[in-house]
């Protein structure tokens, strides 16, 4: 069957209510032309509403499963949808896009939307912008008005969701106004500032924050602890290795516990954490848990071979060798891996920030008019 009959099969079935939309169907919605991209924005308020919703969570579902399937072009449609959760689904949709093209409508839906979960969407889109503004992936001038954004609604937004996804994107930020936050959201004793001001950290590279990091490492509550845990395998916190080994032999029955355990201790390395790992895969017979396991025996033999490399005299000065460090812990120390290969990590991010904090209370909104940046402020 060819393409163009495929999205006219396609539109049919969408706008066929008496009928259940063939799962088969939903692949044809990856990597559209744009002449698909026009004919399903023509129909798309016609199709209804359960199914325009059900749509979104589907191709989010299988974007998940599989990388290769690529539905930015429906997202880009749904986002200008006139119900709230399709606009969340949507964000949902685009979080990897890392598109400046999409800033103005993130920008207006923080600002001005007048619902508390897709203003919270909108800040959780926005952290991969500064992420990448600050090694000057995007122009600065975008990334200030991100950041801007950001400490807007942090300072302002009635929705303590709004600020507290405001401050997780601000993790990335070298702004100087952003450590001061972070403290003060750790010391609050709301235990989801304290998750959020933990995930900031994790996203900062900077060793400040780990004398707070290492004493949240056994934390009662646990949405608390795996924060915690994360963190400090962002960071690379050496002294965490000897309470996660532990954690790792003494708690192994904590799926949630085990797995960010094991992923922490591949970004650490050290003595002792192959052999933990050999051990615990003799005890595993879960192939996800299994396949996780030998994914981080991996990632362990990198940072080993980076370990070994730091301790290496290359006679660089300091300033070079200090930026390679942070670059590393971002993730950028080699261009060819993307933006998206270490430090930030799109599916760890979009799933820690839409859990059960979201409780929809949906209101229509009016259509807005589309606008946008010059082309020499695009990626």
């Amino acid at each position: 069957m060819q393409k163009e009959n495929t999205i006219t099969e396609v539109i049919q079935a969408l706008l066929d209510a008496d009928k259940a939309f063939p799962a088969s169907l939903l692949y044809a919605f990856s990597d559209l032309e744009p002449r698909e991209c026009q004919q399903l924005h023509d129909i798309w308020e016609q199709i209804p509403l359960q199914r325009r919703r059900a749509l979104l969570e589907d191709l989010n579902e299988m974007a998940e499963r599989d990388n290769l399937m690529l539905f930015e072009e429906v997202g880009r449609i749904a986002l200008e949808d006139s119900d709230d959760q399709v606009k969340i689904s949507a964000i949902d949709l685009l979080f990897e896009a890392a598109d400046t093209r999409l800033l103005p409508r993130f920008l207006y839906l923080l600002s001005e939307s007048g619902n508390n979960e897709v203003r919270a969407a909108a800040a959780n889109a926005l952290g991969p912008f500064v992420y990448l503004g600050e090694f000057d992936r995007i122009h600065s001038t975008l990334l200030k008005r991100v950041e801007n954004a950001l400490l807007k609604s942090y300072n302002e937004d009635e929705s303590e969701l709004v600020r507290r996804r405001a401050l997780e994107s601000l993790g990335y930020s070298s702004r100087e106004e952003v450590p001061a936050l972070l403290r003060a959201a750790s010391a609050r004793p709301e235990e989801g500032w304290l998750e959020s001001a933990l995930f900031a950290m994790g996203k900062s590279a900077d060793e400040q924050w780990e004398d707070i990091v290492l004493s949240h490492l056994n934390d009662e509550n646990l949405p608390v602890r795996l924060q915690a845990v994360h963190a400090a395998g962002e960071l690379a916190i050496e002294e965490a290795r000897a309470t996660l080994l532990r954690a790792l032999e003494r708690e192994f029955d904590n799926t949630e516990l085990r797995r960010e355990a094991v992923w922490a201790l591949s970004q650490i390395g050290g003595e002792g954490v192959e052999k933990a790992f050999e051990r615990l895969l003799e005890r595993l017979d879960d192939d996800e848990d299994i396949d996780l396991v030998e994914e981080a025996m991996d990632v362990l033999t990198f940072t080993e071979d980076k370990e070994i490399f730091s301790l290496m005299d290359l006679g660089l000065d300091e300033d070079l060798e200090s930026s390679l460090d942070k670059e590393s812990k971002f993730g950028l120390a080699d261009e060819e891996e993307g933006w998206e290969s270490r430090g930030y990590d799109p599916e760890e991010w979009a799933a820690y920030t839409s859990d059960e904090d979201y409780d929809l209370d949906l209101d229509d909104e009016e259509d807005i008019d589309d606008y946008g940046y010059e082309d020499d402020d695009e990626i």
